[in-house]
């Protein structure tokens, strides 16, 4: 005597995620999700997550938020200034631009407007609590980063 049983497969809720285009969409809803998670998503957040991290005292984070020719021109300048004063100047631009005595003079911010906004640059005017307002310039790099002018005008 023999009994057959049914052995029922698990029934696939989403059986089109297997698609490529439908494995695209749930990555771009996963990447949007995480940039508002993040507050970057917009140039103003990206700003205000910049000047947080700086207030925070959280450099690794303000680092990532700086657009990539900022770092540039930063570390080359750190090199610099260490060549001149060994040992008593570090030779990064992390380090130059948040080390302790330049994280302590942050001021929390009062207000954050987009005033112009392209597919790879925004501008947006802040002010921070006792200061007059100013325009910062971000650009997309994956994310919007925030461009700190290089002063000797390089790019």
């Amino acid at each position: 005597m023999t009994t057959s049983m049914r052995v029922k497969r698990p029934v696939m809720l989403m059986p089109a995620m297997r698609t490529p285009v439908m494995r695209g969409l749930a990555l771009t809803a996963f990447l949007l999700l995480a940039c508002a998670r993040e507050g970057t998503g917009t140039p103003d957040a990206a700003y205000r997550a910049f000047a947080r991290a700086a207030s925070e005292r959280d450099a690794d984070r303000a680092w990532t938020l700086l657009s990539a020719d900022t770092q540039a021109w930063l570390d080359r300048r750190a090199k610099t200034a260490a060549a001149a004063a060994p040992g008593v100047v570090a030779g990064s631009g992390r380090q130059l631009l948040f080390g302790d005595a330049a994280l302590a003079t942050t001021r929390p911010l009062t207000t954050t407007l987009v005033l112009r906004e392209s597919r790879d640059e925004a501008v947006v005017e802040v002010a921070e609590e006792g200061g007059p307002k100013r325009e910062v310039v971000l650009v997309r790099e994956g994310g919007w980063r925030v461009r700190i002018p290089d002063p000797d005008g390089a790019r």
